[in-house]
């Protein structure tokens, strides 16, 4: 930064020390003005805006105490440096108490006041630097379409930006200085905070949560991100939460679910009478049927069954998304997979596969929805059998650990690729290899289990090689 570019304003009742200060620092590049009493200074002040002021403690008319006080109030971010005797060095210690930057005792040497010109001019650069950048990070809170609060290590609100205190319908100094518990209606939102200030170590998708805004069809969505302040030594010094509407995303959302239920729902009932008239001819109920009618016949009644698997699957996944399912309670597991088993022993024995199954008395039960558990049985063992092959060994096993409750579905089957192994909870992807080719399948039933799973705040695992089987464990928490 140039020197020239700076003024410095002398305050003095001597005119031989504004004289030698303006002869110094003048041949240094600055340019000076001078005042003779405190009262001049501030009209100088106010004309001139200085970047530092040079006073004398000891004057007529005001003194240069005076001359702070009333400086600092109307001109906060004035830099000033004292100049004193060492008679007054204690009032010198008050002066920079209240405000000043630095102080100069008499008699100074030129190279004593080059110094403490250019240190206070520095640290007026760099405050003034500190202001600029809080300037421009407040416009841009301050603009921001999405709601921001900040909290101190104490919980305390210290900044709410106005699409905050739009959503909150609050002004700001009811919301500034109070606990975040008071200020944030949302008990999810008050969970997410607390966990942040405690300095939990956790998963980005963990330190979010979702919180609604009303409860008729006009309700607002939010997100909800929560994210710590940390100082030199990494301790935590705050936390940021930033509310980002996703309104029309959840409607977008609803409309795609209703359009899924509608259109799988309409398909369902006509591929029924279909498949009835083909199971008919298949009978040879309408005469008999050669050797190649019979083979389109069954190829049809299969693809015509594959699409009627893949309404069910759209139809439950859109309500488990839209949480249709039926109403969460403590759930014994059990005979839960017991009950799935049932339905799965046929496929297993047609195919001479072996099914061990594992079940630990005495589990606690975890809160959820039966018929949303059993679509996590029934798709993990059912593809197990489906991708293992004939005589193949798959077993199941359910049991506790702390106040965990874990279920794992193996089998000795193809494995799946370790390329492949993130993609396939992946709503329609599906392991394509000459093995399975011949096996039909909607590539939805993964993403089902991943999503009643995470709808349990549970965790859902797979381990696999290739040629060595799968191993699925998912981890629920225990009500």
């Amino acid at each position: 930064m140039s020197q020239t570019a700076r003024r410095i304003l002398v305050v003095d009742d001597e005119q031989r020390v504004r004289q030698a200060i303006e002869r110094v620092l003048g041949e240094s590049g600055y340019e000076i003005i001078t005042a003779s009493d405190g009262r001049q200074g501030l009209e100088m002040v106010a004309a001139h805006a200085p970047d530092l002021v040079l006073v004398d403690l000891m004057m007529p008319v005001m003194d240069g105490m005076e001359f702070l006080d009333q400086a600092r109030r109307r001109y906060p971010g004035l830099s000033s440096v004292v100049i004193t005797g060492f008679a007054t060095l204690d009032k010198a210690v008050e002066a920079m108490k209240q405000g000043a930057d630095d102080f100069l005792a008499k008699p100074f040497k030129p190279r004593e006041l080059k110094l403490v010109v250019e240190r206070a001019l520095k640290r007026a650069a760099t405050l003034q630097d500190i202001s600029i950048e809080k300037s421009r990070t407040r416009a841009l809170i301050n603009a921001m379409s999405n709601g921001v609060l900040v909290v101190n290590p104490d919980g305390e609100a210290v900044l709410a930006n106005p699409a905050l205190l739009n959503l909150l319908e609050r002004k700001e100094e009811g919301v500034i200085g109070q606990p975040y518990q008071e200020v944030v209606p949302w008990a999810e939102v008050k969970m997410c905070l607390a966990a942040t200030l405690r300095g939990e170590e956790r998963k980005p998708e963990q330190a979010r949560c979702v919180c609604r805004q009303g409860d008729d069809e006009d309700a607002l969505h939010f997100q909800v991100s929560c994210a710590p302040f940390h100082d030199a030594r990494n301790a935590v010094v705050g936390a940021v939460a930033v509310f980002d509407d996703v309104t029309a995303w959840h409607r977008l959302d609803q409309y795609k679910s209703q359009f899924v239920t509608t259109v799988a729902h309409d398909i369902v009932s006509p591929l029924a009478a279909v498949q009835g008239q083909l199971q008919n001819l298949g009978k040879g109920l309408l005469g008999p049927l050669e050797e190649a009618q019979t083979v389109l016949v069954e190829r049809a009644r299969t693809r015509l069954q594959g699409v009627a698997d893949l309404c069910r699957d759209l139809l439950d996944l859109s309500k488990i998304e839209a949480g249709a399912m039926g109403q969460q309670s403590r759930l014994d597991l059990a005979p839960l997979v017991q009950e799935a088993l049932k339905v799965l022993g046929g496929p297993a024995e047609a195919k001479g596969q072996s099914l061990a199954v594992e079940l630990a008395s005495g589990l606690p039960p975890v809160l959820g929805v039966a018929e949303e558990f059993l679509d996590v049985v029934l798709n993990l063992v059912g593809n197990a059998i489906k991708y293992t092959q004939d005589g193949g060994e798959i077993s199941l096993r359910l049991w506790a650990e702390g106040s965990e409750l874990l279920l794992e579905v193996a089998d000795n089957g193809p494995g799946i690729p370790p390329e492949e192994q993130d993609a396939v909870f992946k709503r329609f992807h599906r392991v394509r290899t000459p093995e399975n080719r011949h096996i039909t399948g909607t590539g939805l039933g993964l993403a089902i289990v991943k999503r009643v799973v995470d709808n349990l705040h549970g965790k859902l695992s797979l381990r696999s090689q290739p040629g060595q089987g799968c191993r699925f464990l998912v981890s629920l928490p225990a009500a």
